[in-house]
């Protein structure tokens, strides 16, 4: 009985190391990693912001961006604004802004995009910079079927139908089969194009 105790507590204690050992050497990766995850992410971002607005040739952040978040009021509650940058020609002069958004509301969760807007008030472009939607249906949200869809459409309110869209009225065509993704995908560009006519546009 004696021994049988003496090798239990042997087990537990070989277990408990083993976890600490193992529990170590996670966080050890994990800190070895995080950064360059982190530089990845950003990386993968600017490519986006720049592909939005591939007519500047600078994108960079606005400086006061947190009191200009501070100063708005959504239309959704449910919508992030995370970034907002000025697009820049070879002068250094504004020609328009990239706008960050989050809907939480995709099918997987949460969709972030961003588009481009010109001083005169066009969208330049649409992209998809993470979502977690379901493969050949939610997912054809950042095929460029659809993102090509608001190149050019006016920075006003921006609807989506299911039986063709009429571009007069701004609106695009409805993902088949994808409903809830093109309404988060619709509400986060509404929330940018909210944002800079209410924010930016008036800077």
């Amino acid at each position: 009985m004696a021994k049988e105790k003496s090798s239990a507590l042997k087990n537990i204690i070989v277990l408990f190391v083993v976890a600490v050992i193992s529990v170590s050497i996670l966080a050890v990766l994990n800190q070895i990693t995080a950064e360059p995850i982190a530089v990845a992410e950003a990386n993968a971002k600017a490519a986006v912001y720049k592909n939005v607005y591939s007519q500047a040739a600078d994108v960079a952040e606005i400086e006061n961006l947190e009191a200009l978040l501070n100063s708005y009021t959504p239309i959704n509650a449910d919508i992030t604004i995370n970034a907002a940058l000025e697009a820049k020609d070879d002068s250094g002069n504004t020609i328009g802004h990239v706008i960050d958004a989050t809907s939480p509301n995709g099918y997987g969760g949460d969709v972030q995009i961003a588009i481009g807007i010109t001083n005169d008030g066009e969208i330049t472009a649409f992209s998809v910079i993470s979502a977690s939607e379901t493969p050949g249906l939610g997912a054809k949200a950042s095929e460029d079927e659809f993102a090509s869809q608001f190149t050019g459409l006016k920075a006003t309110e921006i609807a989506f139908s299911k039986t063709g869209a009429n571009r007069d009225i701004n609106e695009i065509d409805a993902i088949s089969g994808a409903t809830i993704t093109t309404t988060a995908v619709t509400q986060a560009v509404n929330e940018a194009i909210s944002f800079y006519n209410n924010v930016l546009k008036g800077e």
